[in-house]
């Protein structure tokens, strides 16, 4: 079975984000409680169940860092 290394629509989108915030896939997957290959898996399309529960964890990092800065 031949593996799938494109980035999905929503792999695109999470690779930026996470390079807007100097973050990894690992520091992502730290935060989600999930295994960093699961981050991979769901970039290239090989896991979509974990695709909102990764865009709320970036939405609460984001309110995080806004509540510290003030």
């Amino acid at each position: 079975m031949k593996r799938k290394n494109e980035y999905t629509e929503f792999g695109l989108w999470l690779k930026l984000e996470l390079s807007r915030r100097g973050l990894t896939n690992r520091e992502l997957a730290d935060m989600a409680g999930i295994n960093h290959r699961v981050v991979s898996d769901v970039m290239v399309g090989r896991n979509n169940r974990h695709k909102e529960e990764l865009r709320r964890v970036l939405e609460c990092y984001d309110q995080e860092r806004m509540a510290k800065t003030g």
